[in-house]
């Protein structure tokens, strides 16, 4: 099983994390999304992107998500992260070859 690790202390914005996961699900390798780089920086285009790496057998781990913080949406990164976080958790359970994991290195 590929690992992916997503950490959120490496992004300044939900933007950056839009361009990490393209490049790290090796987005221009797959034709219809060879053009978006960063996914437009939208959720439906996420859903969709990761739609073609359902078979890839992969593990997605977050680090340093704060789901209580996020869900509280208080800022519009929060907002943002969390639709990535919902994407990711009903994708993980559409197709279970994949799977999720949070992980907290803060203390």
């Amino acid at each position: 099983m590929n690992e992916v690790i997503f950490d959120r202390k490496e992004y300044k914005t939900y933007k950056d994390f839009y361009v990490q996961v393209y490049k790290d699900l090796d987005g221009k390798s797959i034709p219809d999304w060879e053009e978006y780089e960063n996914l437009n920086y939208n959720a439906d285009f996420l859903n969709e992107f990761l739609w073609y790496c359902h078979s890839d057998n992969t593990k997605y781990i977050f680090v340093n998500f704060d789901k209580i913080k996020i869900r509280k949406k208080k800022t519009y990164d929060d907002y943002e992260f969390n639709l990535i976080l919902k994407i990711f958790e009903r994708f993980v359970k559409e197709y279970p070859n994949n799977s999720m994991e949070y992980r907290n290195d803060e203390v």
